[in-house]
């Protein structure tokens, strides 16, 4: 029941509504002071490229110091990297939103004393790219990066990072919204300014570097797609995470032609399926829906196991939206438990 801006559960604890701002519900009292290692041994220069675009993005200052606020566990480790040394941490509250319950974690990194203001280290991440570097950039999308899975899959080169104000990091595409790079050489030149800080982002299999070895690496792209195609009727489909109604799983087959997207959709019909044809931007999209995936894979040994192994791996290493869909898809869907 709620009382105010108050919502009360059965046993006694209660959670903030505002306005409409996030569920959550307050922690007090948990809070560690650590020491992070120097993981990375770089030279301080090179450090505070890292650091700069942390600053440029998600990083805050408390008093003197860098702080961070994140729920996000890989964002974490991530920026203690940058800012390794002595840390004052403390679990703020439980936050209740689209893709489950998530907790907010803020630190303090007291090793370090902040040297930017945030306009300031915006305006140097744009000026390192113009010359060359790319590291701080780097650190910047993986605080506030915006990048679609699909598009990278597709070669659409777009890196583009929230801002509040986008006009000082490059082509403005909405009021906190800016492109800072196109083309397929941006988002090598990133990957490879990364260096040693590289590791630690694959052990923590960071969505976001992934979108960038994704763009950098053909070899890696090709394979990351395979693992999302079946073969149904002969015609190989990409699998596809889709959130709305607590998500779902489908099935695509893109093509310039409508007289072979009609054709693809009959051979479809043929073998049991139900396709839905429609028109996307310059293409023809051939789609079946999880009803149809499922009654294949229950004749089909290849496609269970395909689509098994394809929510097992967005359920260890895809984007925090696609972990949450396909869990609930493996928990829904015992069938695709056992690959």
């Amino acid at each position: 029941m709620s009382e105010g801006n108050k919502l009360y559960a059965p046993d006694g604890t209660w959670m903030y509504v505002i306005g409409d701002s996030t569920p959550h519900i307050p922690i007090r009292g948990v809070s560690v002071s650590a020491r992070f290692p120097d993981v990375l041994k770089l030279p301080r220069e090179r450090l505070e490229l890292l650091q700069l675009g942390w600053r440029a993005s998600d990083e805050g200052r408390h008093k003197r110091h860098p702080y961070m606020g994140t729920t996000q566990p890989w964002q974490v480790f991530a920026w203690a990297a940058a800012r390794y040394g002595e840390l004052y941490i403390r679990v703020d509250s439980t936050n209740l939103t689209r893709e489950g319950v998530s907790v907010l974690i803020r630190i303090i990194a007291r090793s370090w004393r902040q040297k930017w203001c945030k306009g300031e280290a915006v305006d140097l991440v744009a000026s390192h790219l113009r010359r060359g570097e790319g590291a701080p950039l780097l650190t910047a999308w993986l605080g506030d990066g915006k990048i679609q899975w699909k598009n990278i899959l597709h070669s659409k080169y777009m890196l583009s990072i929230a801002a509040k104000e986008p006009w000082r990091l490059g082509l403005g595409v909405s009021t906190y919204e800016a492109v800072v790079a196109t083309g397929r050489e941006a988002f090598v030149k990133i990957r490879e300014a990364a260096g040693v800080y590289g590791e630690p982002l694959d052990l923590l299999k960071t969505h976001k570097w992934i979108y960038i070895k994704l763009a950098a690496d053909d070899g890696f792209r090709a394979a990351t797609k395979q693992k999302g195609n079946i073969t149904v009727a002969g015609v190989v489909m990409h699998l596809e995470l889709v959130s709305g109604r607590g998500g779902s799983l489908i099935a695509k087959y893109f093509t310039c032609d409508l007289g072979n997207a009609l054709a693809v959709a009959d051979r479809l019909k043929a073998a049991g399926v139900r396709p839905n044809v429609v028109k996307s931007g310059p293409n023809y999209v051939v789609y079946s829906a999880t009803a149809d995936l499922l009654r294949l894979a229950e004749k089909d040994d290849a496609v269970r196991r395909t689509v098994a192994q394809y929510l097992a791996e967005k359920a260890k290493n895809g984007t925090p939206r696609q972990k949450e869909i396909a869990r609930k898809l493996l928990q829904r869907h015992p069938l695709f438990l056992f690959s």
